[in-house]
């Protein structure tokens, strides 16, 4: 496979390693992570900003992954994923400190950590595309978004709301091409790459 590099712009850089890495260290990914239940007394209600958008897979069996960046475990419910209007609500599952899991647009096959299958998003276009995390499914609300990435141009149905939520800045987008199978975050650089056949 072929990785491109992503050199954009120093502003948009800096922005986008202020999340958590893509992966951590003290955290071993081989293994399926801990799932404590939703109403267990360690899971923190304050959700949605303790994820991050690490790695979107592309074409229609895509997928989104979210890493819970903390060090207290966290849930996913009443949290939507977003690509445009287009909403999907998440489970109730909690993820462990540092994990990474996957929501999957198909069904799923061949990913590890897979929490959710056929996730009504429509499919994530490998030239371009958005995707949100919001605390509701009508993310026209700056206010109810946690999260917020698009590739391969701009402006998105939902990039004038990111901006204005100070998630993103006007005029970014991450790297991708037609052929893009998936874009990830470089965990050494904090740059987002894309991966093509």
């Amino acid at each position: 496979m072929k990785t491109k590099l992503f050199i954009f712009s120093l502003a948009l850089s800096l922005f986008i390693t202020s999340a958590c890495s893509a992966s951590n260290p003290d955290v071993d990914e081989t293994t399926t992570p801990t799932l404590p239940q939703s109403g267990s007394s360690q899971v923190s209600t304050e959700t949605g900003s303790f994820f991050a958008i690490n790695e979107v897979g592309l074409g229609q069996n895509g997928y989104v992954a979210l890493t819970n960046c903390t060090d207290v475990p966290a849930t996913l419910l009443g949290l939507y994923l977003c690509q445009g209007a287009v909403c999907f609500e998440l489970p109730d599952v909690v993820v462990a400190a540092g994990a990474t899991v996957r929501i999957a647009t198909g069904d799923g096959a061949g990913l590890e950590h897979v929490v959710a299958t056929h996730a009504t998003l429509g499919e994530l276009r490998p030239a371009d595309g958005e995707i949100a995390l919001a605390a509701s499914a009508q993310p026209d609300d700056p206010q109810s978004l946690f999260l917020y990435f698009q590739w391969g141009s701009t402006p998105h149905e939902l990039t004038r709301n990111a901006v204005k939520a100070g998630l993103w800045v006007q005029g970014g987008y991450g790297p991708s091409s037609q052929n893009a199978t998936r874009l990830f975050k470089d965990e050494k650089t904090g740059l987002w790459l894309f991966e093509e056949p």
